[in-house]
């Protein structure tokens, strides 16, 4: 029997057998992916399945997980400062009923026990605005700044609250590179601190100066100059100082540019100025001016035509905690520390610093806080000097020199000096030095002077006015002068180094006024060697014609009795040599401490007294001294103490005005009650602002997380109305595909033939 060919429609078996298996698997699978889809909500599990809609997926989820924390943020600042805003409002309250009692307990009207009640009221509000700055949210202290678990306000027994928070602010991301403070800390809430004591001290310039601490702080953006040297041959190099971190850098960089000549710069710090650059060619000019696109020369100071040495310009270093106190005030330093230092008074704690340890900034503040750690401590905005107030509210805040010294004026922090304006005295009400009263002195001879200090406008001043009491001139004794001590005539000569370098011995021997002295001087050299009285000052000044080099007078107990120790170093001969200030039998002077004035006399042997008008009172230097030694001066106290004009010093300040009875001081309170007043609306006005902000940030998230959402719906989400109708779909031809399976494997004596 013969077998006939396959004809060429037929399949084998196994073949129809697997595409049919494969065609069932794929149904299968499709079912069971869409029943996943249905069941999780996802159209994917991994995103191999769909790897564009995976990625852009992850990318809108991480954008949505982001904006969910911003929505949080918004929400916990929201909280934060509502809470804020409405424990200021019972500060406010307070505020506004403390000036209702400071307009009650003015006059003769409010008897005594009245006035007592109304402290007693006061200090109430007092401890009511205390605990509002101690309130706390979701467990920590919303008024302490960054210091959350730190209890703020401590109330003391005498009414003196201290703050132990910081000045910082807690900032929180609302949206993109958007950050908003949800607190206020108590010295920005409730002014708790001082203003801040310090001015510029000038730091000088060094080779370790860093690039960025130039410019006040803000330092420089360095680039690419041009140095040209020349001596006949121009010799030009494109300098780049973009990798510059300090002066020393600037240094090498630049002389390493010229150093194979045959021309070489030097580079170093101005002596001269102490401020700025110099630059030194070795011989011929040089110029230095800015490239295309850069002002670094200009920036640097030392852009400039051809010349034989360029000085540079200020380049205004800022200081750092590591700033030197030599480099302090152009490299003079702050005087010497040994056996001098600060004094402070904070809070009635009156403390010495020794600084004698100390060389830097750092070591300053270091030694400051060991002794009272409830001031501030910093570095002032313009970052050229020291930044110091007090925490203590309700007290009185000063810095004044230990022992005579220069230290406080050396750093900036003196509160009270010679050029302190009469205006700033007395809590800033001044000294009211233009109307008809003067200033009465009952001296020690039993005398009463009248000093007319009208026109004064600084403490020196004051010092000057009353200094020019009793006249100096050539018929005044020298037995009236160094306030009665005279002058040792007969002990030893005055030894004077003329300008050609000579010396002359002066013998004062039986001189008996001013005029014989400079009689004495005036017959060494007559015309050359010159000495007279300065007609502004009590001193006398002297000339000398006989050469170009220093004039100088040796210490000695005359020369010192004389204010005559001192040297002329300049080279013009027409420049007199001046003489110091020689006090007579009145006296008025900044006392050791800096922080007030000391009015001696010498006229008799009685007490020095200074009743207590309105503009003694003012200048502190009402009292009286009663020993009899002319020596030992009136010391005033400090009519330049600083304070916290906040609420809680003004009601501290206002109780003790009311126990006391003293009418100024409560008026003085009220005027500035009505500052605060306008001072705290202002806070509550920020806050609201803030708030109103964070609702407008957290409604656009909102509006944002919708169309977010959509996208990663459009994305990620199954669509079930979509799907279910796939799902049908799928089992409608899974169906078709089995009855196909089974009818086409069923086998009959033909499926072998």
């Amino acid at each position: 029997m013969s077998i006939g060919p396959i004809l060429p429609g037929r399949l084998p078996s196994t073949m129809l057998s697997e595409r049919l298996k494969i065609s069932l698997n794929d149904n299968a699978r499709e079912l069971v992916n869409l029943q996943q889809q249905v069941a999780s909500g996802q159209l994917f599990s991994i995103a191999s399945e769909a790897p564009g809609a995976a990625l852009r997926t992850i990318i809108l989820q991480s954008t949505y997980e982001r904006q969910t924390q911003y929505q949080t943020n918004i929400g916990t600042s929201l909280s934060l400062l509502t809470m804020s805003e409405s424990s200021l409002s019972s500060v406010g309250d307070a505020l506004n009923q403390a000036k209702s009692i400071s307009l009650l307990g003015v006059g003769d009207t409010v008897t005594e026990s009245e006035r007592l009640a109304l402290a007693n009221e006061i200090a109430s509000l007092r401890t009511q605005v205390v605990n509002a700055g101690n309130t706390t949210f979701r467990g920590q202290y919303l008024f302490s700044g960054s210091q959350t678990n730190t209890t703020p306000f401590e109330e003391r027994a005498d009414g003196q609250v201290v703050y132990h928070g910081d000045n910082h602010q807690i900032q929180s991301y609302i949206n993109v590179q958007t950050l908003l403070p949800n607190n206020y800390d108590g010295i920005s809430a409730f002014a708790a601190s001082t203003p801040e004591v310090g001015s510029d001290i000038n730091p000088a310039l060094s080779l370790q100066t860093r690039i960025s601490d130039l410019n006040s702080g803000r330092g420089l953006n360095l680039g690419s100059i041009t140095v040209t040297l020349d001596n006949g041959t121009p010799q030009t190099q494109t300098v780049d100082l973009s990798g510059a971190e300090t002066i020393q850098d600037l240094k090498t960089v630049l002389e390493d540019a010229f150093s194979a000549g045959p021309l070489t710069l030097t580079v170093d710090v101005d002596p001269t100025s102490q401020n700025g650059l110099r630059f030194t060619p070795s011989a011929g000019t040089v110029a230095v001016s800015n490239v295309v696109g850069s002002t670094s020369a200009t920036d640097l100071g030392i852009a400039s035509t051809a010349v034989a040495q360029i000085n540079g310009l200020d380049l205004d270093p800022g200081i750092t905690l590591q700033t030197t106190l030599a480099s302090l005030n152009g490299g003079t330093g702050i005087g010497s520390t040994t056996g001098t230092g600060l004094v402070i008074n904070n809070g009635g704690k009156t403390v010495t610093v020794d600084l004698s340890t100390a060389t830097t900034i750092e070591d300053v503040f270091n030694l400051i806080r060991t002794q009272d750690p409830d001031l501030n401590l910093g570095l002032n905005q313009s970052q050229n000097g020291l930044a110091i107030s007090s925490r203590i509210s309700g007290a009185d805040f000063s810095i004044g020199e230990n022992n005579g010294g220069t230290n406080a004026v050396g750093l900036g922090i003196e509160t009270f000096s010679a050029s302190t304006p009469l205006s700033e005295l007395n809590y800033g009400r001044g000294v009211d030095v233009d109307s008809s009263n003067q200033l009465q002195v009952i001296r020690r001879d039993g005398t009463t002077i009248n000093l007319d200090l009208s026109g004064s406008v600084t403490v020196q001043d004051v010092i000057d006015k009353i200094n020019d009491f009793e006249t100096f001139d050539g018929t005044t004794p020298l037995a009236d002068l160094n306030l009665g001590q005279g002058v040792p005539v007969g002990a030893t000569t005055l030894d004077i180094t003329r300008r050609d370098a000579s010396v002359v011995n002066v013998s004062l021997a039986g001189d008996a006024t001013v005029q014989d002295v400079l009689d004495s001087i005036n017959a060494v050299d007559p015309g050359n060697l010159v000495a007279s009285i300065d007609p502004t000052t009590n001193a006398i000044q002297i000339t000398d014609n006989s050469g170009a080099g220093p004039l100088s007078i040796a210490s000695n107990v005359v020369s010192d009795a004389l204010g005559l120790a001192v040297t002329e170093p300049g080279a013009i001969n027409t420049v007199p040599l001046q003489g110091n200030f020689i006090p007579i039998k009145l006296q008025a002077t900044l006392n050791t401490t800096g922080n007030g004035l000391t009015i001696f006399d010498a006229s008799g042997t009685g007490p020095l007294e200074i009743p207590p008008i309105e503009i003694a009172y003012a200048l502190g230097i009402d009292g009286i001294e009663t020993g009899n030694d002319p020596l030992v001066g009136l010391v005033g106290k400090d009519p330049n103490p600083k304070e916290s004009t906040g609420v809680i010093s003004l009601l501290s300040r206002l109780e003790t005005g009311l126990r006391n009875g003293d009418d100024r001081e409560i008026e003085r309170i009220g005027a500035l009650l009505d500052v605060e007043i306008g001072r705290m609306t202002r806070v509550r006005a920020d806050i609201g602002s803030r708030m109103k902000v964070l609702e407008e940030a957290d409604n656009r998230l909102k509006d944002q997380e919708v169309k977010i959402e959509e996208a990663i719906s459009n994305e990620f989400h199954t669509d079930l109305t979509e799907v279910i109708v796939e799902i049908t779909q799928r089992q409608t031809a899974f169906e078709a595909n089995l009855k196909i399976t089974s009818q086409s494997l069923q086998l009959s004596l033909l499926s072998y033939l």
